[in-house]
């Protein structure tokens, strides 16, 4: 079942997907990249993001993506939908079932945006709960322990971004009552990764809970102890 948090995100998605199936001809990429991004502002619903906000309409066309193939089962019926209009997305399923695979010879030459986005899809589905997280630690342990440099920094940032951006997510449900409990589910999402990688700053986790999921201030102030300074980057 969807999480409260993600429910409006979904229904806008899965109204889109019904209005796409019937015009999609007449479109391109960028005319649903632009139709995306005009309903979420219209119903004040925010892109999944991290520290950059460069392409992050763009980048919410994955979850635009797996709410079509994972929660509508629309990709039989609508294949040339997708290969006319997701065909990005298309190629980050590829790369993500290689990852979890564990065939990196065959992802290669790639670079570390390409793999992210890949990586993001996976993310994705265990948000909308379409994959259990397992999966998702997976992919990250096989680009960790591949020795190929490359992968195994996408795989520590992306580990540090999924990590803030889990917090974050408890952070609108109300899960943390200080500093104490915030640091122990870090802890333990590190745990159940199991790679090594940089530990998130409180910062970005109140980036990512204000501006993905509107936490107020004076809530992420009170929670999270942070600085002035760090009040002031959000």
């Amino acid at each position: 079942m969807v999480k409260e948090v993600y429910r409006d995100r979904v229904r806008i998605l899965t109204e889109l997907w019904a209005d796409v199936n019937r015009e999609w001809e007449t479109m391109d990429r960028e005319a649903l990249l632009e139709e995306l991004r005009r309903r979420y502002e219209e119903e004040k619903v925010r892109p999944l993001r991290g520290f950059k906000a460069e392409n992050i309409y763009e980048k919410e066309l994955i979850t635009f993506y797996v709410v079509g193939r994972d929660g509508l089962g629309l990709f039989e019926e609508s294949k040339e939908v997708f290969e006319k209009l997701l065909y990005q997305e298309l190629r980050y399923e590829e790369i993500a079932s290689k990852v979890l695979r564990n065939s990196m010879d065959e992802i290669r030459p790639i670079d570390g945006d390409t793999l992210s986005r890949a990586l993001r899809l996976i993310m994705v589905r265990v948000l909308l709960s379409f994959s259990k997280e397992e999966e998702l630690f997976q992919a990250l342990r096989n680009l960790d322990g591949s020795g190929d440099p490359e992968f195994t920094h996408t795989a520590k940032s992306f580990s540090r971004f999924y990590t803030a951006f889990k917090l974050a997510e408890s952070m609108s449900e109300g899960a943390f009552r200080d500093r104490l409990s915030v640091e122990a589910a870090k802890k333990a999402i590190a745990i159940s990764i199991g790679i090594s990688y940089p530990s998130p700053r409180n910062s970005y986790i109140a980036l990512i809970a204000s501006e993905v999921f509107r936490v107020s201030h004076k809530v992420l102030s009170r929670v999270l102890e942070l600085e002035e300074a760090d009040n002031k980057s959000f």
